[in-house]
């Protein structure tokens, strides 16, 4: 008659949910769906961006989600928390284990004695054969412990003990690379700076459009391009100083895949272009040109109390067989007048304005720079050591094992020596079938099987 288990209490149910491969399965699934949706949708863009891409209800459930800041979602973290606890969890489940099969007294092995593997007759007797067994077993295996078995000694042997350790530092590796990634998305930061040759900047744009002091200086000295003869850019350099406390500390030398480093910041050539410095146009009004000159960055003060400034420009457009040139966008408010958005183009476009007046681009004042992406990472010694051991933990795993050899001396009758040898593994059994092949031969059983 079968009676009810009596129910687990819900600590224990807590921690075999957490124990369970399930789980494990299920979150690192969940992890790399996660990680493909965070490749595919572009992450820490404008609002606009993502209602360009997606529409607005592809907005809104993005944003509903986090999907646009993925690996700093709440939810995310939860997820790698979780994965985080389930690790930890197996692994305690399987330390106590192994920390049983190892602390288990030599002595106590020697007396339980696996099924003979080899069995083989020395001349002499058991007395006069077993230290010489002794000396042969702990040469090849390690240290022994003997037991007694009625008329016969049993002697134990065992070494690398310690390679089932392995799966523990492959899992521990495993959280020290998360807690790196972690440490990298939450007190780490990317962005930008756009140096102008000879000059110094000393902040730097987010990748979220937020500026951020460097709390150093980094100036552009000289910026070169080489061509291929097809005249595509083939590498680009620059050659920055770092300036702190008022002090050069620091020369450099960029190129693309070969960044600089300095007080754990680094710095990637990613691209270059002109940046404008002034722009000379013709304010046209009822025919007449008057000639004016803009400077980038700055609201302009022009004569009669108007003012300009120049909200945006790019070097070249192409609008198809209407224009081919630059364009400039252009705020400009009269003395006493509300300020109005122009489109300038070069003289004799024919472009619709929204006001009696027009601007033309007579001359472009540029010069070049150097974009430098930067980028600061606490975690990525984490992930580094993480890296190595998981590399070690897979080879301790993979390339070494726990095997435990015994030896049984026995007499045989007519001064002979009866002599069994057993042994067990954790892995590898040809490579334990080898060692037990070679003992023997040592032993004077028999030939010695190819290694």
């Amino acid at each position: 008659m079968s009676q009810d288990q009596p129910r687990k209490p819900p600590l224990e149910k807590i921690w075999d949910f957490f124990a369970s491969v399930k789980l494990s399965f299920f979150l690192l699934l969940l992890l790399a769906v996660l990680s493909i949706a965070g490749t595919l949708i572009p992450q820490k863009e404008g609002a606009a961006a993502y209602v360009r891409a997606y529409g607005e209800a592809g907005w809104r459930f993005i944003s509903a989600l986090g999907l646009q800041d993925l690996y700093h979602a709440p939810w995310f973290v939860l997820i790698m928390a979780l994965l985080a606890a389930n690790l930890v969890i197996c692994s305690l489940n399987r330390l106590s284990l192994t920390l049983r099969i190892l602390g288990k007294d030599p002595a106590q092995e020697a007396g339980a004695m696996r099924k003979a593997k080899d069995s083989f007759n020395l001349s002499g007797e058991p007395g006069t054969n077993l230290d010489r067994a002794r000396r042969v077993l702990e040469r090849l295996v390690g240290p022994s412990a003997q037991a007694k078995d009625q008329e016969r000694t049993v002697l134990f042997a065992q070494r690398g003990g310690w390679s089932r350790f392995g799966v523990y530092v492959v899992h521990t590796s495993v959280l020290v690379i998360m807690a790196g990634a972690l440490v990298g998305n939450f007190w780490g930061y990317a962005g930008f700076v756009n140096i102008p040759v000879g000059q110094s900047v000393d902040h730097m744009t987010l990748d979220n459009g937020q500026p951020r002091p460097l709390g150093f200086s980094v100036r552009l000295d000289k910026f070169d391009i080489s061509y291929y003869p097809n005249g595509m850019p083939s590498e680009y350099r620059s050659e920055v100083t770092f300036i702190d406390g008022g002090k050069e500390t620091q020369k450099s030398s960029l190129i693309v895949n070969d960044p600089a480093e300095y007080q754990g910041i680094d710095f990637y050539q990613s691209s270059y272009g002109n940046d404008l410095k002034a722009m000379e146009v013709d304010l046209v009004r009822d025919g007449k040109k008057q000639r004016l000159t803009l400077k980038a960055r700055a609201i302009n003060q022009l004569p009669g109390g108007a003012k300009a400034a120049i909200q945006g420009w790019r070097e070249r457009v192409e609008m198809g067989a209407m224009y081919k040139g630059p364009v400039a966008r252009i705020l400009y408010q009269e003395a006493q007048g509300e300020p109005q958005a122009y489109t300038a183009f070069t003289p004799g476009v024919k472009m619709p304005q929204p006001g009696p007046i027009k601007f033309e681009i007579v001359k472009l004042q540029t010069e070049p720079y150097s974009g430098l992406q930067v980028k600061y990472d606490p975690g990525v010694w984490f992930i580094w050591v993480g890296c190595t051991m998981m590399v070690a933990g897979f080879f301790i795993a993979f390339y070494f094992s726990h095997r435990k050899v015994w030896l049984r001396l026995g007499p045989a009758g007519q001064g002979r020596t009866r002599v069994e040898i057993a042994g067990a593994t954790n892995k590898n059994r040809l490579g334990l079938t080898r060692l037990l092949s070679r003992l023997a031969h040592e032993l004077g059983g028999g030939p010695k099987k190819a290694e």
